[in-house]
């Protein structure tokens, strides 16, 4: 079936202290399936993976989809810095997209890596969003402690009287912001993210695409997400996970991309994107 022409407008939206950027894709015809919210990743691997859901949303959009991105507090365009990001406004952020979203039409949220982590408090009262995962972080802790490990020699942000053996961590818990990576960190985000570990409420009800990448010729799903999925089709969640051999774009060292992930993303929601 041939795609349809494009149009894509950026545009600035008030939020708590301060404003949003939110760039919108959808079909030149304005004749929607539904929508498409976007929850890009923590960190650096917002950048690394800009590429990729560029093209996605274009995609999206040629084949009748409404795609709003939006920079998350302190993220991107938006306003603030990422070190006075907290938990709760990335919920925010995202739980007003949702609201304005169109009723009576299929909703997806599209989340990569850490955007994952927003889905139960996102989904509490809305159990028929559905669901695509782009290599999902399932646990909040974890992943803090990876991103803290990889820049262990950072160069913490605090007060001068701060004793210059603790680790970033627990410089986080006391209530300190920490630079990695060249980013300040504050507590409020980090504490949240820490709390954080990626589930469905019990009443959902919708569809739930799950894609990971792997390197390898036979890449097997990691044991982890193999028992999430396990648990989710237990409790008789519509779940329908796949895993694709590609580089792993959001944390490599030039823009990469993966058109196999491109095109089984637009192919699991090519059969009306409903529950």
């Amino acid at each position: 079936m041939p795609t349809r022409p494009v149009v894509q407008a950026g545009d600035f939206v008030d939020a708590d202290a301060g404003y949003r950027f939110r760039l919108v894709s959808e079909p030149l015809d304005r004749n929607l399936r539904g929508t498409i919210i976007f929850v890009h990743g923590f960190a650096e691997e917002l950048n690394k993976s800009r590429r990729m859901a560029a093209r996605m949303a274009r995609r999206f959009a040629a084949d009748g989809w409404r795609v709003v991105q939006r920079d998350l507090c302190g993220c991107g365009d938006s306003s603030g810095e990422f070190g006075d990001a907290s938990w709760a406004a990335w919920v925010a952020d995202v739980e007003s997209e949702l609201m304005q979203a169109p009723d009576g039409r299929p909703l997806w949220l599209w989340c990569l890596r850490a955007g994952a982590l927003l889905v139960p408090a996102v989904l509490a009262s809305r159990p028929r969003v559905n669901l695509l995962l782009w290599q999902p972080v399932l646990s909040g802790a974890q992943h803090l402690q990876q991103f803290l490990r990889l820049h262990a020699g950072a160069r913490i942000v605090g007060s001068a009287r701060a004793d210059a053996a603790q680790s970033p961590a627990q410089m986080l818990r006391s209530g300190s912001p920490v630079e990695v990576g060249g980013y300040q960190l504050g507590p409020a985000l980090a504490s949240g993210m820490e709390q954080a570990s990626f589930d469905v409420p019990a009443e959902f009800a919708g569809r739930i695409a799950w894609f990971e990448l792997s390197a390898d010729e036979a890449p097997e799903l990691s044991p982890q997400a193999t028992r999430m999925v396990e648990r989710l089709s237990a409790r008789q969640v519509a779940v329908q996970a796949e895993l694709l051999c590609g580089p792993p774009f959001w944390q490599t060292q030039e823009i990469e991309e993966c058109e196999p992930l491109l095109e089984r993303s637009l192919a699991a929601l090519g059969d009306g994107g409903a529950a």
